[in-house]
């Protein structure tokens, strides 16, 4: 299997438009720890923010897509979502399951994450012809 040659480009910038979103996403996980909240409630609500700010920047940035909001966006958090629950899961497993510190955790949780949602949101979300009959 080949890569297509868009890959290392957008994966590029989709690293890099979604380190705004993980700053807000750990900011607020930080935050949240350090009033004592549960460590996957603060998971959960920092990953939501990370969605939110990610959603946009990717949409103009990263793929600079032409699919209506109204299409995108449903996408878009479907693949969040999916992330959310694998995010949450590993940092089940990590810190409750295997003792890791909460911050490790998140730390190997977004790595995976965003390898598996750069594929869904690169090939699904924001791909123009996904879905659409060929004419």
């Amino acid at each position: 299997m080949t890569l297509p040659a868009w890959f290392p480009t957008r994966f590029i910038l989709y690293a890099l438009v979604g380190a705004s979103g993980t700053l807000a996403h750990y900011l607020l996980f930080v935050a949240l720890l350090a009033l004592d909240a549960a460590v996957l409630l603060a998971s959960l609500a920092g990953y939501v923010l990370g969605a939110l700010v990610n959603y946009a920047l990717n949409y103009a940035v990263t793929f600079a897509s032409q699919r209506p909001h109204c299409e995108a966006a449903p996408r878009f958090f479907g693949v969040a979502a999916l992330g959310l629950a694998l995010n949450l899961l590993i940092v089940a497993i990590l810190h409750q399951w295997a003792g890791w510190h909460p911050l490790a955790a998140q730390v190997a949780a977004t790595l995976v994450c965003l390898f598996a949602t750069f594929v869904l949101n690169a090939r699904w979300s924001f791909d123009e012809g996904a879905g659409r009959p060929k004419t």
